[in-house]
């Protein structure tokens, strides 16, 4: 709802020039390639929040999670290329067999992915996207925080996210990441679930070319 009401504001938004007028001494390979839109932008956005899993893992479904994004494309093109990783798990003492374990167990995820992103806003403040792509994800469960030592299993499946960060200066963004991932498929000490899960996050970063 927050990203569908900045991109319907922004409309009314003047949307500034892509060229700037050449500053004195600039090179007129330098001005040439400014105006022609030459070159590349994007953004390198470092997520930290918190997971919400499906009730296959309770007790330990909700996990802190950290996460890094890059997006890039050509200068004046609204919808990037992608890329992410995340990383998020918990550890809990459980008197009850948690995956045939108790005492300390934990749970961990790895997950890398690769999709598009749709950027609307080029020029102002406050910029909303959306995204979606594909994923690989590694789920893990084992004793404590060596869950990783555990029994693994790896699934496919999708991502869907949208956000709004804030640009600070030039290069500089903040701002909030939702993401939402389905169609994971998981099975652990024979026990068959998924991964899918919701996930809200604050976002830092930096951006180029824009």
């Amino acid at each position: 709802m927050l990203v569908v009401l900045v991109a319907s504001s922004a409309i009314l938004a003047d949307d500034a020039p892509d060229t700037e007028p050449a500053q004195p001494g600039a090179s007129t390979e330098s001005v040439e390639r400014t105006e022609s839109g030459h070159g590349s932008a994007g953004n390198v956005q470092f997520l930290l929040g918190q997971t919400y899993l499906d009730d296959f893992w309770r007790p330990l479904d909700e996990p802190l999670s950290f996460g890094v994004g890059v997006d890039f494309a050509p200068s004046r093109s609204p919808v990037h290329v992608a890329l992410g990783m995340h990383a998020f798990a918990e550890t809990e003492h459980v008197s009850a067999p948690y995956f045939n374990r108790t005492g300390s167990v934990g749970v961990g995820f790895l997950e890398v992915s690769a999709g598009f992103l749709w950027l609307p806003v080029k020029h102002g403040v406050a910029r909303p996207y959306m995204g979606a792509g594909g994923l690989a994800m590694i789920a893990a469960v084992g004793g404590g925080s060596d869950w990783w030592t555990g029994e693994r299993d790896p699934s496919f499946g999708f991502y869907g996210n949208a956000g709004l960060f804030f640009k600070v200066g030039n290069h500089f963004n903040i701002g909030f990441d939702g993401r939402l991932v389905r169609g994971t498929s998981i099975s652990l000490e024979g026990r068959d679930g998924n991964a899918d899960y919701a996930q809200a996050n604050l976002l830092m970063g930096f951006s180029w070319g824009y």
